[in-house]
């Protein structure tokens, strides 16, 4: 689970520096973030006036991007990391949702908040080298804050100590595919009554042979044959034939399809998400399910990243009829648990699902092959913790 940390009793508000850091790292993405109020950089940029206006935003936000992004290097166990994906707004907090897009045409100077946030698609990353050379004007110390699935962590850095280090406290195992139920054959020897009759030729055959001796005529042969044959047939033809599962079972297949169809979105990378995606849902629902689960875990307008569900709870599963012989249909009723860390907030959303799921049988193997949502009730607390900085 991620943990958010803040800063706490080090001496100097936080929330008011001109630069705050933030770094989040998750089992397949790493984001550096920052917030910086702009009034600080006043003198150093020459804005003139108690307003930003329209035409001075773009200027600004260009200005930041390029600061950020040349401020701070990062190293994931000991290799550089480049961050392709870049992202920068003004913001304005929220005392209930946290940080969102301030959409005002002009910003008061003082109230005048920017959010960065720079992330690249890395997996596995258990320690961090970081030099951070960006200050505001005349600020002597930044906190940088570092969330993750282990303990809540932060670091001070000043002009004279750029640089630091982090390391996952404890073994966090990645995400994974979860095994679906294997598909349960019958086998069927649909010949199996030819036996008798090869037995009842061979029979005959041999009574022949044994009245008439060598006088007996050449069909006979053919009948032993023809006995062999039967008999062949009915002791190696065989048939299987999809028997389907109990309802426990049932259970089980949707569960875990649907916890793999959630597992692909914690990668960040789109190919990765489709290849994950393709081995749980059929190919016919893939980019239905892609846009609806994507859409369900993004973090609205706040610079691109999403919730990362880590539990599901499946609370009813009920048959539905069904006149198919390689598929089953249930009304499904599931809650999923996830959790993203930005700009130093923690966004906690419990969403609960009830749908009309059909799991038919593709090359041997239970895929998702419709999904109709029936209802969806989504639920948001956003939090913020506190740990003071190591030195």
């Amino acid at each position: 689970m991620l943990l958010l940390i803040s800063v706490a009793s080090i001496g100097f508000s936080a929330e008011s520096d001109p630069v705050r850091g933030f770094v989040n790292l998750e089992p397949f993405e790493l984001r550096v973030e920052a917030l910086i109020h702009v009034e600080a950089f006043r003198e150093r940029w020459r804005i003139e006036g108690e307003t930003i206006e329209p035409a001075q935003k773009s200027v600004i936000l260009d200005n930041l991007l390029t600061l950020l992004a040349s401020g701070v290097t990062v190293k994931g166990d000991g290799r550089s990391i480049a961050f392709p994906d870049q992202s920068i707004q003004f913001v304005v907090r929220d005392e209930v949702k946290g940080y969102l897009p301030d959409e005002r045409d002009t910003i008061p100077l003082s109230e005048a908040l920017v959010g960065v946030t720079l992330s690249a698609a890395e997996s596995g990353v258990r320690s961090l080298d970081i030099e951070w050379f960006w200050f505001g004007p005349a600020q002597d110390k930044v906190v940088v804050e570092i969330a993750s699935r282990g303990k809540p962590s932060a670091r001070i850095v000043t002009p004279d100590a750029t640089t630091f280090s982090w390391a996952q406290s404890e073994e966090v195992l990645p995400p994974s595919l979860m095994p679906v139920p294997n598909v349960q054959l019958k086998e069927d020897a649909p010949f199996r009554y030819l036996l008798f009759v090869g037995i009842a030729l061979f029979l005959f055959a041999l009574i022949t042979v044994i009245k008439k001796k060598i006088l007996s005529p050449s069909w006979v042969w053919w009948l032993f044959l023809g006995s062999l044959l039967l008999a062949f047939i009915s002791l190696k033809v065989r048939i299987n034939t999809v028997q389907m599962p109990e309802s426990e079972m049932k259970e089980e297949i949707v569960y875990a399809l649907l916890r793999n169809t959630y597992h692909a979105f914690d990668f960040r990378d789109e190919s990765a998400i489709y290849d994950t995606l393709e081995k749980s849902v059929a190919g016919s629902l893939l980019e239905k399910i892609y846009l609806e689960i994507y859409a369900s875990l993004k973090l609205e307008n706040a610079g691109g990243p999403r919730v990362r569900v880590y539990e599901i709870a499946l609370r009813d599963v009920a048959e539905m009829s069904s006149d198919d012989v390689d598929s089953f249909v249930s009304k499904a009723e599931w809650v999923t648990i996830g959790q993203i860390t930005h700009w130093g907030h923690t966004h906690e959303r419990t969403n609960k699902y009830e749908a009309q799921i059909t799991a038919t049988l593709y090359e041997g193997e239970w895929k998702i092959s419709e999904l109709d949502l029936l209802n969806e009730e989504r639920v948001q607390k956003v939090s913020r913790q506190s740990v003071t900085p190591e030195a």
